[in-house]
């Protein structure tokens, strides 16, 4: 039988009219899963953090964006996180200061040793700084999601280090890569051994180190506080970290995927910041309960510390950071300490 072709083309454009209807709805609901990794182990603060971010961001874009997280390392070191980045293996990642510094060198200002007054005046150069260094991450091919934090860092000892020839006498451990801690280290005439994270229980067992430098939280999910037993109360630096990620991948993504991804990477980023504060806090209780002595130094040793950091200063300019940047950084720092002193005076 003859369709009339009056008919036929009135079907013709009617199916055609459904095509084009159902390939847009294809492409509207196309799903996009971005892998995500970090070090930390799977049940830490991190990956729960994570977990709810991705869960909102699956809500907020009707699930067209998701992500699987790759906890406790099984992606490699962060070095070999990175070259996954690179290569589009993995699209984002939780990074420390020592794998955030391979990407851009300059970012390790933020772990200059004795800088920062407390837990506000971080979070001050953080916000003032944020769109510095998320410009700066660009150029390099990466999106900076937000800051979090490791806490602050400490030195642990299977000896006591209060004063200054026994601090200089330890055996310290120094993470492989970390030029900052390396050069602070070096300037106070410690000698260190150059480890891989998931090394140093096997350095500390064999006596190839007898001390080492992390937050509490750190020294407690890794177990390494077990072959120590002191702790030095002078807390260093405040060890950054962030969400980082691919540039390429998140330019992929419609632009109100963006905005949200962004939005509320930020969002949880500050939410983790707060946790890990508060676990830290636990987790400083835990070594006390453990029987790890906190020891004070000695005002001798306070000083040399102190001392040591101002040369390391001059000894990170112009490398990793130049002398505009610490300024800028130390005046921000500066005013930290002023806004400090005059809330403790009100109090």
């Amino acid at each position: 039988m003859r369709v009339p072709s009056g008919i036929a083309r009135r079907v013709g454009l009617l199916l055609f009219c459904l095509g084009l209807g159902m390939a847009a709805a294809t492409a509207s609901f196309a799903k996009t899963t971005l892998k995500v990794a970090v070090v930390i182990p799977e049940g830490s603060a991190w990956v729960k953090v994570l977990e709810e971010m991705v869960a909102e961001i699956r809500t907020r874009t009707q699930g067209e964006l998701d992500f699987i997280i790759y906890p406790g390392g099984v992606s490699g070191d962060e070095a070999d996180v990175l070259r996954k980045m690179q290569a589009n293996r993995l699209q984002a990642a939780g990074l420390s200061g020592v794998g955030l510094g391979i990407v851009l060198p300059e970012i390790r200002v933020l772990e200059s040793p004795l800088l920062w007054s407390g837990d506000d005046a971080v979070d001050m150069v953080r916000e003032r700084m944020f769109d510095t260094f998320a410009a700066a991450f660009e150029k390099k091919g990466f999106t900076l999601l937000g800051f979090t934090e490791g806490g602050w860092v400490y030195l642990f000892s299977a000896r006591d280090i209060s004063r200054p020839e026994q601090f200089r006498s330890c055996k310290m451990w120094l993470w492989q890569g970390d030029r900052t801690a390396e050069l602070f280290l070096n300037t106070s005439g410690v000698r260190t051994t150059p480890l891989h994270v998931a090394d140093v229980n096997t350095g500390l067992e064999t006596g190839m180190i007898d001390s080492f430098y992390a937050p509490p939280l750190a020294a407690v999910a890794f177990q390494w506080y077990v072959r120590v037993r002191y702790l030095l109360d002078l807390p260093i630096t405040n060890a950054t970290a962030a969400l980082l990620m691919n540039k390429k991948s998140m330019e992929a993504l419609p632009a109100d995927h963006q905005k949200i991804l962004r939005s509320v990477a930020r969002q949880y980023c500050q939410k983790l910041v707060a946790l890990t504060r508060r676990d830290n806090r636990e987790a400083m209780a835990i070594l006390k309960t453990q029987g790890l002595q906190v020891v004070t130094p000695t005002a001798e040793l306070a000083r040399e510390i102190e001392d040591n950091a101002r040369k390391t200063y001059a000894r990170s300019i112009p490398d990793p950071f130049p002398q505009a940047l610490f300024e800028q950084v130390e005046r921000i720092a500066i005013e930290a300490r002023g806004a400090a002193k005059e809330k403790s005076g009100r109090n």
